[in-house]
């Protein structure tokens, strides 16, 4: 398995508070050793059954992989409900 299935498996179970989702997969890919070239933004086009949609982008992958996470009740706690690649 590549370093970055290794990273979209811990993606796929991540919870975390809200505002924080962008910052957190951005670290879970440091921590897989992608340094440099990593832009996690928020893409409202991938939007899915209450999930919003974030776009992932890794220098030399060529596909950026999204992923898709609701927010709890309350609104404070975000839990990524699915990751897939964008071909």
């Amino acid at each position: 398995m590549h370093k970055i299935d290794e990273a979209i498996d811990r993606i796929k179970i991540l919870e975390c508070p809200t505002g924080e989702l962008e910052s957190r997969v951005a670290e879970i890919l440091k921590d897989y050793g992608v340094r440099d070239g990593v832009s996690v933004y928020r893409d409202e086009s991938f939007d899915n059954n209450e999930a919003q949609g974030y776009r992932v982008e890794v220098a030399g992958e060529g596909h950026p992989f999204i992923v898709l996470a609701k927010s709890g009740y309350d609104d404070y706690v975000a839990k990524v409900t699915d990751v897939y690649s964008r071909l």
